[in-house]
């Protein structure tokens, strides 16, 4: 059987499917392979348009009568997370924020743990950067690799999403990205693709160089130090499976997010 895989450029993303997308291990099922943004593959699974996709936790509240969070492939920050920057000290109460999407954890939990900013502007996420810069914007939130270059662009960080979970949630991962799988697919179908994701991530991990190179194509930087780095930050054991720590992330990340009037109540479904 074949099915069509969607997921993310981002190197985390594209780390973990190389052994199963280039024949490094014998996978049960035969991949289409899609390739988008974020944001973009958040707003095209309203159409449940790919049998597996990468989603964001917030994007995943809107399609959960339809999809199914997989175990394996997800991106917790354990010490990590996303960060606002601007060019100076801002007021972000009365700041015109760029944000990487709308459906976005990072979005999600900006709202939850920041103050409200004046304005959210949705920018792509590598674009925020130069959109502070020219003054477009007061403040950006920062996801993927620009979170490793942007003192290089003179910017300053000004809030860490991640401190503000950790003081919430404690020592628990903060959940940002996942795969989701369709409700609809054979039983079969859905345990063949674990499987065969499950030992694609293992593979990635114990070949780190050769998969971060493969990476390294979709990469919007040629220095393969920094990708590593960035891999290693969001690509871990609970990306391999995130059991009972990386739900009760998730319980508490959703419980908050409800709390704030900002999400209906809602109970993930988890494979």
């Amino acid at each position: 059987m074949k099915i069509t895989v969607a997921h993310t450029p981002d190197p985390d993303d594209a780390f973990m499917f190389y052994a199963m997308f280039q024949g490094k291990i014998k996978t049960k099922l035969q991949y289409e392979q899609i390739i988008k943004d974020i944001e973009t593959l958040n707003k095209e699974s309203m159409d449940a348009r790919y049998e597996v996709t990468a989603i964001s936790a917030n994007g995943y509240v809107q399609v959960s009568d339809r999809y199914m969070l997989t175990r394996s492939g997800a991106s917790f920050g354990i010490s990590y997370g996303p960060i606002v920057v601007a060019a100076h000290n801002v007021d972000l109460s009365r700041a015109k924020m760029g944000v990487p999407g709308y459906m976005t954890s990072s979005y999600l939990l900006y709202r939850m743990f920041g103050p409200e900013a004046k304005d959210y502007i949705e920018i792509r996420f590598d674009k925020i950067p130069d959109a502070i810069l020219s003054g477009d914007i007061d403040a950006g939130i920062l996801i993927h690799d620009e979170q490793l270059t942007y003192e290089k662009h003179g910017l300053k960080k000004i809030f860490d999403i991640y401190e503000a979970w950790r003081e919430y949630a404690g020592n628990l991962p903060v959940p940002l990205g996942f795969n989701a799988i369709r409700k609809d697919l054979p039983k079969q179908t859905i345990a063949d693709f674990l499987d065969d994701f499950e030992r694609s991530i293992r593979y990635a991990m114990a070949h780190e160089d050769e998969a971060v190179r493969y990476a390294m194509q979709y990469a919007r930087y040629t220095d393969m130090e920094m990708e590593k780095k960035f891999v290693r930050m969001y690509v871990n054991d609970l990306s391999i499976d995130f059991g009972e720590t990386g739900r009760k992330a998730l319980e508490l990340y959703y419980k908050r997010a409800e709390e704030k009037g900002l999400i209906k109540p809602f109970k993930p479904e988890i494979v």
